[in-house]
């Protein structure tokens, strides 16, 4: 039997090898192949944005595939910019999130203890909506089913790139390019692997703590923002009318995002000191926090969820590329959720690099300078605009309530201002 086995191997390499030498001297180029380390939104989307390329692509994912009565369980929101909306539908996603999405149609800022208020109305800018919110479990069921149906995709959950190393490229003209000899492990139960595969590209989808970023020697800025977010959903007695809310207070902002009719998903700011609080409060806590700070507009809370505890930090590094190596998402900056820009932060990467691998060619460090400078403006830009909300509303000197105050007013008569304003929330 061992023998037959053997056999059979054999004449699979052979005729593996007849094809290959086939196709050389047919002219056909060998497929070039990308991986990407890293199965959240931002890595499936990217794989899915290649979907029609002639590129050979591998998914790994460390965590083993989460079932489907995990992901219709996973209570977690994502606000979508307008622009990731539209990201979503280019890569053939929205369609199937359509129905579980709900319409972001009007945002209402304003600080506790003051009458002013801005409010912002997509009818204003000719859209039905600003963005919207879906759950996070079924942004991904609906990513992994449509990777399941690619041919030129593959996802290995339970494995992961343990490092990788520049080797020349074997390939006649070309010696001067390099690919990746990466080592890859398996770590299922049943198929314990350790392997080593050649890749022409490596993109990192893998979150603020990534291993490949770590690995490859990219320097990064780090800054504690010595807060937590409290991430839940509510149900409150009036319904929201798909207006989102963001308010901030002296003990922390707290965004409100609308869910279905009644429901919100909440983003409450606490101090990080305040952590192991957040983490043990009961319900009735929680809910009597986001009432002490946004009062009774929606009427009282009549259910909450489980909450999330995130630590709150800025990152950036000092490069997104290097030789074979592109950081996207999380990867390639991590920023407060004041704004909700994070996440739509990833998909402008996945954006504005797919271009340079659609068409089945493997750019070079070179080509993607101009990625990297666009990328940089852009994620410069929202961070800016976001730590200063963030410093700007922790201020708590006697007169800076007033002032703020004013400059919401401000807001209200300068439409060119609200108009901008409008714009970076919708993600342009």
């Amino acid at each position: 039997m061992e023998q037959t086995l053997d056999q059979n191997r054999h004449a699979q390499k052979h005729d593996q090898k007849q094809e290959k030498t086939q196709s050389q001297k047919q002219g056909q180029k060998p497929t070039k192949r990308l991986l990407i380390s890293g199965a959240g939104p931002i890595g499936l989307s990217f794989a899915l944005g290649l979907k029609d390329s002639p590129l050979s692509i591998v998914i790994v994912d460390q965590h083993p595939r989460p079932t489907i009565e995990l992901l219709n369980e996973d209570t977690r929101m994502i606000a979508l910019s307008y622009r990731s909306v539209k990201y979503l539908e280019k890569i053939d996603i929205w369609q199937a999130l359509k129905a579980y999405a709900t319409p972001i149609e009007s945002v209402h800022v304003s600080e506790k203890g003051y009458a002013t208020k801005v409010e912002l109305f997509a009818s204003e800018h000719n859209l039905q909506s600003f963005g919207a919110l879906v759950p996070l479990g079924r942004l991904r069921l609906e990513m992994l089913a449509a990777i399941d149906r690619c041919p030129n995709i593959e996802y290995r959950d339970q494995a992961t790139l343990r490092n990788y190393q520049l080797v020349e490229e074997i390939a006649p003209k070309q010696s001067n390019r390099k690919q990746a000899l990466c080592h890859l492990i398996t770590t299922k139960e049943t198929e314990k692997v350790s392997e080593e595969a050649i890749f022409d590209w490596v993109i990192a989808a893998e979150g603020m703590h990534s291993h490949l970023r770590q690995l490859s020697g990219i320097e990064s800025f780090h800054s504690d923002y010595g807060q937590v977010a409290v991430i839940a959903r509510a149900k409150f007695e009036q319904p929201h009318h798909n207006m989102a809310y963001e308010r901030f207070t002296s003990d922390g902002p707290l965004a409100l995002l609308p869910v279905g009719s009644h429901e919100m998903a909440v983003v409450l700011i606490a101090d990080s000191r305040d952590k192991e609080h957040w983490q043990k409060a009961s319900n009735l806590q929680f809910a009597n926090e986001v009432i002490f700070r946004i009062g009774y507009e929606l009427g009282d809370i009549e259910m909450v969820t489980e909450r999330h505890v995130w630590d709150l930090t800025l990152m950036i590094p000092k490069s997104v590329c290097k030789p074979c190596l592109t950081l996207i998402g999380n990867s390639a900056h991590s920023l407060h959720p004041i704004a909700g820009q994070g996440l739509n932060l990833g998909f402008r990467d996945c954006e504005l690099l797919l271009p340079f691998f659609e068409s089945g060619n493997i750019p070079t460090l070179h080509d993607l300078e101009r990625y990297q400078r666009e990328r940089r403006r852009d994620v410069v830009k929202v961070v800016g605009a976001t730590d200063f909300l963030v410093r700007s509303f922790g201020i708590d000197w006697p007169c800076a309530p007033q002032l703020r105050n004013i400059a919401l007013r401000g807001i209200n008569l300068l439409k060119p201002l609200k108009k901008r304003i409008a714009r970076f929330g919708m993600g342009y």
